[in-house]
């Protein structure tokens, strides 16, 4: 019985970890990605537990491939940059919109990206327009707009054909930059895969340098934040935090991206249900 039992777990287990690499096939994939991580934890525990031999070498595979996949992002990521980016989920109904001006005003970023800028709060961009006067808005539903602030000139503006991105290339210090806003929908079942493609098509027309932040409301080791990352020449600016808590379970879903990595700290929710993301990122590899 217990030989059956351990069986059974172990099997669990170790098809929810490998299945969780199959996100470019399907994006069930994605989905059980964001197991990956408790899925090796598990695995782990089979390890040292476990009565059968076998059990515990595929049980170690399945932990290594969990572990060597996700636990290193959680630690520091490349020097600092020399660009600053605060990314931050405002909340469509966040009524402490002031103090969040206030704390972007003190972050010193050269650029902002916005997701859920609402019919709510699209004014409060206004009142940031004398330190940000260069402004992007892609209004791709009255709930859920995404934005793009900067100090510095923008040239071009894109924006997804469906929630997803709204890109502006900027001119700073005679370099042309692409900064990207990026809210993607949550994974399978929902629309994540539509979003994606739809931001995508976006990304794969951008040339030089791209940074991006963003709520990708999926984790940095799925699938599709790897077709971002290939499509954008980008890497993970860390280290990795949760941003957003549901039902009290700790979620990293707000991330920076950058040619060359960079540093992150996390700013307080401060009425939204998302921390702000303060990235310090570099241009080149």
């Amino acid at each position: 019985m217990i030989k059956w039992l351990s069986f059974i777990i172990a099997l669990v287990l170790c098809v929810g970890v490998f299945s969780g690499f199959l996100g470019r096939f399907h994006p069930l994939g994605d989905s059980l990605s964001l197991l990956r991580l408790p899925l090796g934890v598990g695995c782990v525990l089979l390890v040292i537990a476990s009565p059968s031999r076998s059990q515990r070498l595929v049980c170690a595979m399945a932990a290594v491939a969990a572990g060597v996949t996700t636990v290193p992002l959680f630690f520091a990521g490349a020097p600092n940059g020399d660009l600053t980016l605060y990314s931050k989920n405002v909340w469509y109904r966040n009524s402490q919109l002031d103090a969040l001006a206030q704390d972007m005003r003190a972050s010193g970023a050269e650029v902002i990206t916005l997701q859920e800028v609402s019919h709510r709060n699209r004014m409060w961009l206004t009142g940031l327009a004398d330190i940000y006067p260069h402004q992007h808005l892609c209004r791709n539903a009255g709930w859920s707009g995404i934005a793009v602030l900067s100090k510095h000139p923008i040239r071009k503006t894109r924006c997804s054909s469906r929630r997803a991105v709204a890109a502006a290339q900027i001119a700073r210090d005679g370099q042309a930059i692409w900064v990207v806003s990026i809210h993607l929908a949550w994974a399978y079942p929902y629309g994540h895969e539509t979003a994606l493609q739809s931001a995508l098509a976006v990304l794969d027309g951008l040339t030089g340098p791209v940074v991006i932040g963003g709520d990708f409301n999926v984790f940095p080791w799925a699938s599709s934040v790897g077709a971002l990352t290939a499509a954008t020449a980008t890497q993970l600016a860390g280290p990795l935090r949760p941003t957003y808590w549901l039902k009290g379970v700790p979620l990293p879903l707000d991330h920076a991206y950058s040619p060359g990595g960079g540093q992150v700290t996390y700013q307080p929710e401060l009425g939204s249900d998302h921390q702000g993301v303060l990235a310090r990122l570099r241009i080149f590899p």
